[in-house]
């Protein structure tokens, strides 16, 4: 909910002599050129000199257009009761507030919802900013009206932090809710909306952490649910507000190189337009902008400049039937010649949000690299309105597929509740339905089944049925045997080799993609008993010892104590328990287990264990210091600590060492490596990645193939599809460390991977993702 000054007692008629934004949403009309993306615009520049009441009677014009005059009626009997309910209060632009009410019911009119999603929307604040009851706005609007309200108010009362825990809590409100009444997120979406469509007048400090809250929450709910344009309006506001500077360069670049290769450009329209028309292809070409959001993000994700993103220029085709689009592709590729690879069919296959088109990328003239879209009029509708086209268009058949597809969503949101033990769980259990790239399979009656891209066997066995993957005991992918944590791919055909009971393995924990699989093999797990989870805790952990070639056998209880005190568990027992229940990541533990085993000498002496890992201490102590982890070849310098006779060994790129040469240089000096040492050394790793789930298992597994092992783990998630991972590993020297981080780098979700090396406390942190 936006936020409101002090309430202030005015008058309607005082108040209706005041100019003001009407804000409304777009009609058909009003819609700009497909060819633009619409960009952020501040409330002071779009102000309209229209009275409350000049509002309401132009939303109730609008809404007259498609519903009834009981209905018309209803929305003006709830704006003048939203309209008493916020007088006096203001908006931080100094508009009277019911113009945002109103503002949020033309979003929704313009979407064609129902009267009682209107009337919520104008009195979506009205139970939390006055002392009206849910009680009483039943009585007079009728009990499904409240409800929408309350469902709403709830939302707003979410506050979402950078504390996990809560902003789980809250997400998972938010989903519980979206699953009840699909209007109630609807109506938080449109109010969402105009909130950033008007949030120049919001105080600096405030912006940036709105924004991010729209591009991590609201924005990927808008795209699960085919709202592309709300989807497209949400990303690019708030990649305005975070990144302002970045947001003005990229938008100037595209200008730029739209402007220099406007010729060819043309040139490209002329000639498939003409094309189409001679082979008596009825359709449209348009030219469109790619979202400066998804420039951004391609850039960032690939590590590349804006000269070698190839896809900014692309066009959309909208021909008259499903038979055209497929020709009109035939046509594009006699003129241009298409890159391979690059062809996708969404039409044969849409994807979950109800999305279908063709998209290929060719050359064109100059070499210059084109996209094209190729969709009917319809499948342009359903990929704008998403979820909304089920009102927009009742006639059509697309939009009624969509809805029974969202409500199946929704409904399967509910089931994971269910089986989810808390709300963090329930969050990471959903984060890969509603952030998924897709991948698209076949069961062996010819059924298509989407998945999260990186499913597995076990993932499709149980989005068939719960029965079959608690019961699944192997698989044909192709109609060959294949390991259940395969990953599979586009086209793939999947039959499921069935057992005679419910047998879930707890290790596909590790590879498993969808939310439902994770969440029916956790419930698996807690419904053993102690002495069940620790026994197949213990089991776990022999195998993934056995898989990643890690000496178990050579654990001690030393060993165990030092994982115990090290992860807060009483005794091996709870370490074994936290396993078999899933409530820990065993690879993990057992990398920690056998850290201090993995890189001894086979020959090495008990002797040479004692020994420092530097030369010339003469009877001091020698600790390795944990801001910048030093290994073997690196340049190092010590730290003379005399009241405790100990020697602190920093890198020399340390922050720390530079302002301690400054201050007192007296004690400090040059160190080398001990030669004979091979106890391995313990770096930091930090490590940025995009999918949490199976990224941590291919670099633990990674880690373990090039001889090391994981000591220190950490992890914290900015966003609901990233993470930011600080691991620590145990190495010979350099030369090891470098073996380790490239094969790292080579995993396809890990998207900066980084030694650790803490900033200087007396320097102020820079933020990489700042503005400067």
């Amino acid at each position: 909910m936006d936020q409101t000054g002090k309430p202030q007692r005015q008058s309607v008629a005082k108040r209706a002599a005041n100019l003001f934004k009407s804000a409304v949403g777009l009609t058909t009309e009003e819609k700009p050129a497909v060819q633009k993306e619409e960009k952020p615009v501040s409330e002071a520049l779009v102000v309209e000199k229209l009275s409350p009441v000049a509002s309401a009677n132009k939303l109730a014009e609008r809404c007259r257009l498609y519903l009834s005059t009981a209905d018309v009626n209803k929305i003006r009997e709830a704006f003048r009761y939203a309209d008493e309910a916020h007088l006096g209060q203001f908006r931080n632009s100094g508009a009277p507030y019911i113009t945002h009410p109103i503002a949020v019911a033309e979003i929704l009119a313009s979407w064609h919802l129902d009267a009682q999603a209107i009337e919520a929307g104008l009195m979506h604040d009205v139970l939390e900013d006055t002392g009206i009851t849910k009680i009483e706005m039943s009585e007079k609007f009728g009990v499904k009206v409240a409800d929408l309200v309350d469902g709403v108010s709830k939302l707003d009362k979410l506050k979402f932090s950078s504390n996990e825990e809560a902003q789980a809590e809250s997400f998972h409100k938010m989903l519980l809710a979206m699953s009840r009444d699909v209007r109630v997120i609807l109506i938080k979406l449109a109010d969402r909306l105009h909130n950033m469509r008007t949030l120049g007048a919001v105080k600096p400090h405030k912006k940036f952490r709105i924004a991010k809250e729209t591009m991590d929450i609201y924005a990927p709910i808008a795209s699960r649910l085919g709202l592309y344009s709300v989807y497209r309006e949400l990303t690019d506001m708030s990649f305005s507000y975070m990144y302002p500077i970045r947001y003005k360069v990229l938008e100037k670049k595209v200008e730029d190189a739209r402007a220099r290769k406007k010729n060819q450009l043309d040139q490209i329209f002329h000639e498939t337009s003409d094309k189409l028309a001679e082979r008596k292809i009825s359709g449209e070409v348009q030219g469109k902008s790619k979202a400066l959001w998804r420039i951004y993000t391609k850039m960032k994700e690939r590590h590349i400049h804006f000269s070698e993103v190839l896809d900014v220029h692309s066009f959309r085709v909208l021909v008259s039937t499903r038979d055209d689009c497929y020709r009109a592709l035939g046509v594009i590729h006699e003129l241009f010649k298409p890159v391979p690879g690059r062809v996708k069919d969404f039409i044969a296959i849409p994807k979950a949000n109800g999305y279908q088109s063709l998209h290929t990328t060719v050359i064109g003239p100059g070499g210059l690299m084109v996209e094209f879209q190729i969709r009917t009029e319809e499948m342009h509708h359903i990929c704008e309105d998403g979820i909304t086209a089920h009102w927009l268009y009742r006639d059509r058949s697309q939009a009624e597929a969509l809805q029974r597809s969202t409500t199946n969503w929704l409904n399967s949101l509910l089931e994971i509740q269910k089986q989810s033990g808390t709300s963090l769980e329930f969050m990471e259990n959903i984060k890969v339905d509603i952030f998924p790239d897709r991948v698209y399979v076949f069961s062996p009656q010819g059924k298509i089944i989407q998945l999260p891209k990186g499913a597995t066997a076990v993932d499709f066995a149980y989005q068939i049925h719960s029965d079959l993957g608690n019961c699944c005991v192997g698989c044909e992918i192709n109609g060959e045997r294949a390991p259940l944590t395969q990953q599979l791919k586009n086209g793939e055909m999947i039959n499921i080799i069935k057992g005679d009971k419910p047998t879930p393995n707890p290790s596909w924990l590790s590879s498993v993609r969808t939310g439902r699989a994770r969440a029916e093999i956790r419930q698996y797990m807690r419904s053993l008993s102690a002495e069940g989870k620790i026994e197949l805790g213990r089991e776990l952990i022999a195998r993934l010892s056995k898989t990643h070639h890690l000496p178990i056998s050579k654990v001690t209880d030393e060993d165990w104590e030092r994982v115990c005190k090290a992860n807060g568990f009483a005794d091996k027992n709870a370490v074994l328990e936290a396993i078999g229940s899933g409530q820990k990541d065993s690879l993990l533990l057992v990398h920690q287990l056998t850290a201090r085993h993995s890189l001894r000498s086979k020959g090495e002496s008990p002797e040479q264990r004692e020994l420092d890992p530097v030369l010339n201490l003469r009877g001091r102590t020698c600790k390795l210091s944990p801001c910048c982890t030093p290994a073997r070849d690196d340049a190092i310098v010590g730290h003379n600590i005399k009241a405790t006779n100990t020697v602190h060994i920093h890198r020399k790129d340390c922050s720390h060492v530079q302002r301690g040469l400054r201050s007192d240089p007296e004690t400090w000096s040059d160190f080398q490596w001990n030669p004979q040492y091979h106890e391995g050394f313990h770096i930091k790793l930090d490590i940025d990645i995009t999918d949490i789930h199976s990224t941590l298992e291919q670099i633990t597994g990674t880690i373990a193939k090039q001889g090391s092992s994981v000591t220190g783990f950490s992890m914290s998630t900015p966003s609901p599809d990233s993470a930011k991972v600080e691991i620590t590993v145990l190495v010979k020297d350099t030369n090891h460390l470098s073996k380790i981080i490239n094969a790292i780098r080579a995993i396809e979700t890990v998207r900066v991977v980084s030694r650790h090396l803490e900033a200087d406390i007396n320097t102020k942190p820079v933020d990489v993702e700042a503005d400067e």
